[in-house]
């Protein structure tokens, strides 16, 4: 799975979701949307979870977390790529 990287941790609301929004939208397969952000994007999360996509986030302190989205139907693809870290993606 290969990674496509944005920065919105210096961008202020609403950009963030504008910015994800837009990359979501060229995504290609096999991809996965790696987001550093200063927050959890708590009105995003519903979102993604309604467009078919699930996510990850790991918070590394207070003001800095990596967001990653993929779609849903590649949960597996994710957990392989990522085989030996502790991740539990958030889908519903």
């Amino acid at each position: 799975m290969e990674l496509v990287a944005v920065d919105v941790s210096e961008l202020a609301p609403p950009e963030p979701m504008t910015v994800i929004l837009t990359a979501l939208a060229s995504l290609e397969l096999g991809h996965c949307l790696l987001v550093t952000h200063r927050r959890q994007p708590f009105p995003l999360y519903e979102k993604l979870i309604q467009a078919g996509w699930a996510y990850h986030c790991q918070v590394h302190d207070d003001d800095h977390i990596s967001l990653f989205i993929y779609r849903h139907i590649e949960q597996q693809l994710f957990e392989q790529h990522f085989d030996g870290q502790t991740f539990q993606s958030t889908t519903k």
